[in-house]
């Protein structure tokens, strides 16, 4: 009985301390969107707000997972819907998919397509899980798109 009585009241002291350090309870309510917003067809609405800069100026980093090859470039502008130059340094020619793009441009579901001097789709990225783009077209391209960090 002594034993039991002991244990409860460790058990309870740990309680204490435990809720104690994890501090009061904070409502992220900065990262709510509390009202529908309805904005190039799109409705925001709910729960979690819309990107803001994740989707402005910066750099990402393109890697050939094939080659190794990987180079550093401007991220494009997510409004530009029409074919604009890629930015592309010295670093990109290494890898043989990237040596053929000399246009990109985002798409209206997010997608980045990048084409030859003609227009012709040589690459089409999808938003990734856990990067920034995943290649999608053609099968054997495996380039993903990533943050620069500098």
């Amino acid at each position: 009985m002594r034993f039991a009585t002991i244990a409860m009241a460790v058990g309870l002291v740990g309680a204490f301390l435990a809720s104690s350090l994890q501090g009061t309870a904070k409502l992220a309510t900065d990262d709510l969107a509390t009202t529908a917003q309805l904005v190039d067809g799109t409705i925001t609405t709910g729960a979690i707000a819309p990107r803001g800069p994740a989707n402005g100026p910066g750099a990402m980093r393109l890697i050939d997972l094939r080659t190794g090859a990987t180079c550093k470039v401007s991220k494009p502008d997510p409004a530009a819907r029409i074919f604009r130059p890629v930015p592309f340094g010295p670093d990109c020619v290494r890898s043989p998919g990237l040596s053929r793009v000399s246009l990109w441009r985002s798409t209206e579901d997010g997608a980045l397509i990048m084409a030859d001097s003609g227009g012709g789709t040589v690459i089409e990225f999808a938003p990734g899980d856990g990067v920034l783009y995943e290649s999608i077209y053609p099968e054997n391209q495996l380039i993903t798109i990533v943050p620069a960090k500098s």
